[in-house]
């Protein structure tokens, strides 16, 4: 397997940098498999927080290297779910599209850095939540099953409170539930752009696996790598889909995030993955699919007896076929 060359050595370390923070995940930086995993969040699933007992006095600290420790912290106790929008200390948490695998939160406060940490058994996605007041959608992508919501309040430097601690029994429609509707990373509607470039590429296309060739092939023949925005991106970075396509250019998280939303208006379900691959030996990202008859598939360029192997349409851009794709977090 040939290794992918890069025109410019020198900013291989940050070509696709580890978006981090408490939300993101790869856009790909030279990186161990444990760092994938301890970067990834504020709140990692590597150390992982248990509920403390009610009215303890407890803080969350997260250093800048990712590691969490787990110090004193307000707690806020559990509060048992029996409706489908629930609030408390200005979190309003509206689990009404549950079972369509996501739920909206929002703040009504003063202005606060806020952090959102979504549980289930042992795995938990972090994220950021902003505190204008406008909704933002979170995926319930880890399946059915007992959910822990908890909302975070920024205190000083790494520390943080707890502002709302909601458990939810989830239920999805299907297990693809999650994968066919926007969320923070892969966030448009029936009106974006990405959408209705979807409708267009895919309008004389007759079923969902030549809807996934058009669309790929478009990202490939026509989304270019944004070396510059890759030396520059921050770790706080969330894909604007429309403004990727409109730019004709994105780092991997933006390409895996594009492609998910334009499959995903086709009704076809699509994850963004981030993990690492072997022959770029750093952290990446790309997308799986779903197609009726298969399950979830990878898909490579060409097509094999039992389907495609591997969709990654930032190597595909560049004509190469990536090996040894190994997940992290998905999206």
């Amino acid at each position: 397997m040939k290794k992918l060359r890069l025109p410019c050595p020198k900013k291989i370390t940050a070509l696709c940098l580890l978006l981090a923070s408490t939300s993101l995940l790869g856009a790909c930086a030279p990186v161990t498999s444990a760092e994938v995993m301890a970067r990834n969040s504020v709140l990692s699933a590597a150390a992982l927080l248990n509920r403390p007992a009610a009215n303890t006095e407890n803080h969350i600290s997260a250093s800048n290297d990712g590691i969490v420790k787990q110090m004193a912290y307000e707690s806020v106790p559990f509060q048992t779910a029996a409706s489908t929008v629930y609030s408390r200390n200005g979190v309003i948490i509206d689990a009404s599209t549950a079972s369509n695998g996501y739920v909206q939160i929002k703040y009504a406060g003063a202005e606060k850095r806020l952090k959102v940490q979504i549980r289930k058994d042992s795995v938990a996605y972090n994220y950021d939540l902003n505190s204008k007041g406008v909704p933002e959608t979170y995926s319930l992508q880890m399946g059915s099953g007992q959910y822990s919501i908890r909302v975070l309040e920024n205190v000083s430097g790494n520390y943080y409170k707890e502002l709302y601690n909601l458990p939810l029994a989830v239920t999805l429609s299907s297990e693809t539930a999650p994968f066919l509707h926007a969320n923070q990373y892969v966030n448009y509607s029936a009106s974006s752009l990405a959408a209705q470039k979807a409708a267009e590429l895919c309008a004389a296309s007759g079923t969902d696996v030549e809807k996934l060739k058009a669309i790929y092939n478009y990202m490939i023949q026509n989304i270019k790598y944004d070396y510059d925005k890759a030396a520059k991106v921050t770790s706080s970075y969330v894909p604007n889909v429309d403004a990727v396509l409109t730019a004709q250019k994105g780092i991997c998280f933006d390409y895996s995030s594009l492609m998910a939303a334009m499959l995903r208006s086709q009704g076809i379900p699509s994850k963004v993955v981030v993990g690492s691959v072997d022959t770029l030996a750093v952290t990446h990202a790309w997308n799986e699919v779903y197609l009726q008859g298969t399950g979830w598939i990878t898909i490579k360029i060409e097509v094999s007896k039992t389907g495609w192997n591997l969709m990654d349409s930032t190597l595909g851009a560049s004509n190469t076929v990536g090996a040894g794709y190994t997940a992290a977090r998905i999206y």
